[in-house]
């Protein structure tokens, strides 16, 4: 039997330096808790006994936060090429086994109108399955335990994460086809309310800033998430402002109408991955699928280099939607 190396015998704890290297990737030890599901003293405790171990402060805590000493700050960077080598080693081997589903987080909204309807297609052309998280905003790969998020890009994303557009997002007004005959085309009026979402506040305002004519409506109305807002509109309780690809297969189907048609609102829709997309064939797969999926539904309602086609006129009068009544 061989004898123990000393020097590998010497190696701190490898949960120690995980815990480490969370902190120091999040500045924050409260943070470190949150993604290893352990307490901040246990966070604490481990990095006293990490620097007790290695005979060097790793951090200096001054008002009440932590920061890297220099030594710190080298050891971090060698650990975070060291843990990521140790995932993707990880995801090699798991990809030689019988073949898992791909989880994949998506916007609520997203998910419920687009994503689940077509899903069956994609099981269907590549035997690929598919499990779904609905979630929005920014992931913890690692403890949610996803392999893709598809997010819209309006909000700061980690750079360390590996990115894909999927496709432009686009916008416009939506009702009921009940419901049209109160509208004024040439006044851009809407003789009904208009229906706000918590989710983003300020899609209204995007729309009057980005895309003239402006919406007058007689009232506002708000709900916590884009579906709630979607399924009002489909009621006739008002008009809403929502996504192509949340309202285009109401819009095919003859349920909803676009009477001001759909504009690009600068944002897109992004695939994120901890991993390159391209290692794990269920991703790319997924990406490319989603991605053909999503632009052939904005074709549908916005020609070529519509980016760039804005109306000319004034507002309209009334109620403006967003304004304080």
């Amino acid at each position: 039997m061989d004898a123990p190396d000393p020097m590998r015998a010497r190696l701190p704890q490898l949960g120690a330096l995980r815990v480490f290297e969370s902190a120091a990737r999040h500045g924050s030890l409260t943070r470190a808790a949150e993604e290893l599901h352990v307490t901040h003293g246990a966070v604490s405790k481990q990095i006293k006994n990490l620097e007790a171990d290695l005979g060097a402060a790793l951090f200096v805590r001054r008002n009440r936060g932590v920061f890297l000493t220099e030594r710190g700050r080298a050891l971090a960077a060698r650990l975070r090429g060291i843990f990521g080598d140790l995932e993707d080693a990880l995801a090699d081997f798991r990809a030689g086994e019988p073949r898992q589903p791909l989880v994949v987080s998506c916007e609520p909204t997203l998910c419920l109108k687009f994503l689940i309807p077509s899903l069956g297609a994609f099981l269907q052309d590549t035997g690929i399955e598919v499990r779904v998280l609905a979630a929005g905003g920014r992931i913890d790969f690692r403890r949610d335990h996803v392999d893709l998020a598809i997010r819209r890009n309006d909000f700061a994303i980690d750079g360390t994460l590996h990115a894909r557009v999927i496709c432009d997002e686009a916008m416009g007004p939506v009702c009921s086809p009940e419901a049209l005959p109160r509208f004024e085309a040439n006044t851009g009026r809407f003789h009904l309310p208009a229906l706000h979402t918590r989710s983003r506040p300020d899609a209204w305002a995007a729309w009057t800033r980005l895309n003239r004519p402006a919406i007058a409506c007689t009232a506002d109305m708000t709900y916590e998430h884009f579906y709630l807002a979607i399924e009002a509109a489909l009621a006739g309780q008002g008009v809403a402002l929502a996504s192509i690809h949340m309202v285009g297969r109401d819009l095919a189907a003859g349920r909803l109408c676009g009477p001001c048609g759909f504009r690009p609102d600068g944002t897109q829709y992004v695939a994120l991955s901890a991993h390159p997309i391209d290692r794990d064939e269920r991703a790319s797969r997924f990406v490319a699928w989603l991605s053909a999926r999503m632009n052939a539904t904005l074709a549908t309602v916005m020609p070529p280099n519509a980016g760039s086609q804005v109306a000319d006129a004034q507002p309209a009068k009334g109620h403006a939607i967003g304004a304080t009544r």
